[in-house]
Order: structure tokens, then sequence, then C-alpha cells
């Protein structure tokens, strides 16, 4: 590394700037809150990494309960690439998450998955990025905003499904004022729930959890109608068997694809058939 060596520390909101710098170099969504959000939810887990007191790179986890610990935002800046630095913050990510949760895990891009194979990361799935954009805003019969009246059932629904519980999440998320969400009830019982938020680049739909198709277009297409025009993207589950169907029939198109990848056992993978768009891959 050229005599330099790479110390890594504690990421503060004092260096949401510079995360924000290294996501904008990358293309990705991210906005300043979801920096904040992710250090809120993992104060001592989420890093930087500098060389000479310079800033060079970030790196981020989220726990689930005992189950699984989630590794995002690694980013590296260009001019310091090739220097061992991404696998440096992923060690610290990893010693970090050792002893808290049974499995590592991380959606990753082709390119980062080269790296993640190399830590002894397993394929679990496949995920695909679809995008497209709002449409004119329509009311859908038994679609409704989410209020605190149904967070309770909302985030009892969504435990088996993610495979742990993201309460502390989904109530973070639910109380950002920017946050869109909608949700079906039949009587006290959750049918399915959708969320949508702004990005730096284009709204996020995701998570959407629902226990059927019906219900999932329902959501979908409530979520699309509250930014008519404005460019979307959701990150889809390939497990489940309607979920290309459903955003063909909205009109949404292919971006890209992701890998969900595991190290440890997968001993809570949930039930991601009934995922209709994830969380995103800093979140899961």
């Amino acid at each position: 590394m050229d005599g330099t060596t790479t110390k890594v520390r504690l990421m503060t909101e004092a260096d949401i700037d510079f995360g924000m710098e290294l996501k904008n170099i990358a293309g990705w969504n991210q906005l300043p809150s979801d920096w904040a959000r992710l250090i809120a939810l993992e104060p001592e887990g989420c890093f930087v990494a500098t060389i000479d007191g310079q800033n060079v790179g970030t790196a981020t986890t989220t726990t689930y309960e005992a189950k699984f610990g989630w590794v995002a935002m690694v980013l590296v800046h260009p001019d310091h690439r090739r220097k061992g630095i991404g696998t440096t913050l992923l060690d610290a990510c990893i010693s970090y998450l050792q002893g808290k949760v049974a499995t590592v895990k991380l959606d990753a891009t082709p390119m980062g998955k080269k790296l993640y194979d190399t830590l002894g990361f397993v394929d679990e799935y496949m995920m695909e990025r679809w995008m497209g954009r709002g449409t004119a805003p329509t009311e859908i019969r038994g679609i409704a905003p989410v209020t605190e009246v149904e967070l309770d059932a909302l985030c009892e629904f969504d435990l088996p499904v993610f495979g742990a519980d993201r309460s502390r999440l989904l109530r973070r998320f639910l109380a950002e004022p920017t946050t869109i969400s909608v949700c079906m009830m039949d009587g006290r019982q959750m049918l399915g729930y959708g969320v949508a938020r702004p990005g730096y680049n284009s709204w996020q739909i995701g998570p959407v959890v629902a226990g059927n198709q019906s219900v999932a277009e329902k959501l979908f297409r409530a979520l699309l109608g509250s930014f008519p025009g404005e460019p979307v993207f959701a990150d889809l589950l390939m497990p489940n068997p309607h979920i290309l169907d459903l955003v063909r029939s909205l009109a949404l198109e292919k971006q890209r694809y992701l890998i969900r990848m595991h190290k440890g056992p997968n001993l809570h993978p949930g039930h991601p058939e009934y995922v209709y768009a994830a969380a995103g891959p800093e979140k899961g």
C-alpha cells in the first residue's frame, strides 16, 4: 500500500457529507437522511477508512436481532482503490457483527461480488432493479395510508417474511415526513403494506410485502400514483414467482441485477416469495 496505513474509525453524522461525496461518485440514490438513519440504528457499526488522516472509504452495518446483520455502503474513493481499503472496511464490519449475529448478509453488485466471494460469502438468490415513472393519482379501493394504529400489525406481519424483527427500521421509515406508506387491512389483519421514499436520483419503492399478487398490485399502483411522472425504481426478489408479471403490467423495465449473499449459516431466510420489493441494498 505504498507505505501507507489504512485506519478505520466510527462514522458520525459529521461524516455524512463525505459519504454523500462517495455515493454521488458511484451514482447511488441515497440522501443524507439515509446515512443519518444508518448511523442512528447502528452507531457502533458504521465506519470510515482513513489514510494519513484523509477520509478514503465508508461501510455500514445494521443488525436484526441476533439473527443476521447487513453490510452496506462499502464505498472507496476512486483515487484510493486497489489498495485493499474495501477489504479492510469489510473486515471491520464482519468483526463488529461476529458475536452479535449468526449470519452476515449483503446485496452485491456484480463488481462487488468478486470481493465478497473471496471472503466466504455465498449466493442466496438473485435480485433485479426495475425502473419506471409515477402514474396519475388514482383511488385504489381498500388501500389506505399507514397510521400509528396499524404499526404493530404491520411489524408483526413483516417479521416472518423478512426473517427477523426490523421494527426499528420500519418505525423510523414511517416517522420520516417524506415517506409514503400504504397498507391493506381486513379488519385487524394486515394483508400487505408498501413504502416509497424520495432519493437523490429517483423515488424508491420498498419494502412491499403482501400475501398475494392482487394485494401487491394495489399497493404498487397506490404508491406509483403518489409521484406522477417522476422516476422510480424497485429492487425485486427473484424467489417471488409473481413479481415479474406484476412489474411488467406496471410498465416498469429492468435496469440491472444484484446478488443477495450471506456468510455463515442462513438460519433465518424468511419468505422472500411474499416480498414484492426490498427495502434497499443498504437495509435488506
